[in-house]
């Protein structure tokens, strides 16, 4: 019985570890769960068909000159397209007068593969700009998105010692159309507070809706031999759910109404946000030509509407997110498992950050933080070893027992119970500990492999990034032989074919964790070493 559970657990470990990686490359993507608020009908006037361009209400004269970068699908708007750069600190941001959108979002501490800086903004197909307002008479929308604002300030350059700045655009159409944005910055800060009054006096008849979008490819795309089986694109936060719009399952635009904290495009290690404060009354999710947008529709009243919400763009760091509230750090999400022991995986990452902050050296981070679990789980691992030596003890005589009452299965149980008695063993003494530390296994496995803190982070030669694998599998080799070696030393109970399945298995754990982030890889590694060392003393020098 001792050796099956074990043999089960081993088992149950590796498919866990395996299944992600499996079902990812052959199972579609699940569908999208919306809440109820999602199914309210859309309101009176408004539209679901993709946002289009179209003469304003009132055009300009053909004979003034023409922006050369306006788009020949667009109606000619006077004036010169501007960029406004902002830089504050961790974050960099370049608006454009025509629309008063955003262009660029800089994260210089990050870089992609290719080496260049991370832009969290990625719109090849020049649709919708991130920021954009909308408005659901086509006419409106194509002043609200092709005018030329007047920005306030040429550029922005925030510091310690000068850690705000606002930004503001405004636009006064001939149309009758007045538009006010304001952008408020601070210093290494990843969220802008942003306010938008918008009045239409000519246009009152019409209740206009407005709204502010948010795509496409918001916190894009960012290659990473781990992202195969996270989530990326669109998700909202809403009645306390984290629902998630991929593309193929998003037909009719998605309406979210109720306790709406925020909308968002997010990857493994990025997100961009937006989070309603006052004026929206729902967020929503659509598609133009095949890329989604989300954003908030705002509240309005004869064709006016004024509104403030916080936008935020920048890094899924858990202690950045906390710090910021609105409930962002829910844009983590750990997967299925992990968020059953989120309450073990925030823990465990600000102990690395500890160790971190020692070391500076998340490779060093991740070993002391082994020896730590290690340490703490050490009394029962020691139970685990003594409970099998013991139970090897009896194996002659459980044998003996077995033969005799094959036939007899309720006296052999009675016997065997009175064996384990005598000798003071217990047949699952050395499975129960083991199954007491999988939580913290789970939450540890979970938290090394979607944590940002590791993008990027070098260890020690040919380890450069411990949030890919090794690329010369150093590391899960020795994982295999340190695995091997603490079967070997494992006391051997069970059938010959049940001993060969477990010294088969650190073959198998090994092309497994291959493709593994080598931070997961060191931690197994050296827990395993932590584990033969503990065997070695109970089993060579205790002699227990």
């Amino acid at each position: 019985m001792e050796k099956r559970l074990l043999l089960a657990f081993v088992l149950s470990l590796g498919v866990f570890v395996g299944w992600g990686a499996f079902m990812a490359q052959f199972q579609p993507p699940p569908p999208v769960k919306q809440s109820d608020s999602a199914k309210i009908p859309k309101p009176s006037g408004s539209t679901s068909q993709t946002p289009k361009t179209s003469r304003p209400v009132n055009p300009v004269d053909d004979s003034k000159p023409v922006d050369a970068s306006t788009p020949a699908v667009a109606s000619p708007f006077v004036g010169n397209e501007k960029e406004i750069h902002v830089e504050s600190g961790d974050i960099h941001y370049v608006f454009s007068n025509k629309g008063g959108v955003l262009k660029q979002i800089l994260l210089p501490r990050f870089k992609n593969d290719a080496g260049d800086v991370i832009n969290l903004i990625n719109n090849p197909d020049h649709l919708t700009a991130a920021l954009s307002l909308k408005s659901d008479d086509p006419e409106v929308t194509s002043i609200l998105q092709n005018a030329f604002y007047e920005p306030s300030i040429t550029s922005i350059v925030l510091s310690e010692t000068s850690p705000e700045a606002t930004l503001t655009f405004t636009l006064k159409h001939e149309s009758g159309l007045e538009v006010f944005r304001e952008f408020k910055f601070r210093h290494n800060d990843y969220l802008v507070e942003i306010k938008t009054r918008i009045t239409a006096s000519p246009l009152a008849d019409k209740n206009l809706q407005y709204s502010i979008l948010l795509g496409p490819g918001m916190g894009g795309k960012i290659s990473s031999q781990t992202d195969y089986i996270v989530f990326s694109g669109a998700t909202v936060f809403n009645n306390n759910e984290r629902l998630e719009h991929p593309p193929e399952d998003l037909n009719t635009t998605a309406y979210h109404r109720g306790e709406l904290s925020w909308v968002a495009f997010q990857n493994k290690y990025f997100g961009s946000a937006l989070v309603p404060l006052q004026g929206s009354n729902a967020g929503i999710v659509f598609k133009e030509k095949d890329q989604v947008f989300v954003g908030l529709e705002y509240e309005s009243v004869q064709s006016a509407a004024t509104a403030s919400h916080l936008f935020y763009a920048g890094t899924k760091e858990l202690e950045i997110l906390e710090e910021e509230g609105n409930q962002l750090v829910r844009m983590i999400d750990y997967g299925w498992f992990g968020n059953k022991f989120a309450f073990l995986v925030k823990p465990l990452l600000k102990v690395l950050a500890y160790f971190y902050g020692l070391t500076h050296n998340y490779g060093w981070s991740i070993i002391f933080l082994t020896i730590i679990i290690k340490l703490l789980f050490s009394p029962l691992t020691h139970k685990s070893f003594k409970s099998m030596k013991g139970m090897q003890k009896v194996q002659p005589y459980v044998k003996i027992i077995q033969e005799r009452n094959k036939d007899d299965r309720q006296k052999m149980n009675e016997e065997l119970l009175e064996l384990y008695k005598k000798h003071k063993v217990n047949p699952v003494g050395g499975c129960l500990p083991m199954l007491l530390q999988i939580p913290v296994f789970i939450a540890l496995y979970h938290a090394l492999f979607f944590s940002i803190e590791l993008r990027g982070a070098p260890f020690i030669g040919w380890i450069t990034d411990l949030s890919v694998q090794d690329p010369y599998y150093v590391t899960p080799v020795l994982m295999g032989i340190t695995m091997f070696l603490q079967q070997k030393m494992t006391p051997s109970i069970g059938d010959p074919m049940q001993q060969k399945i477990m010294m088969f298995l650190p073959i198998v754990f090994t092309f497994l964790f291959i493709s593994f982030p080598a931070g997961l890889v060191i931690y197994w590694t050296v827990n395993n070493m932590l584990t033969i060392s503990q065997q070695y003393y109970i089993y060579k020098v205790l002699k227990d």
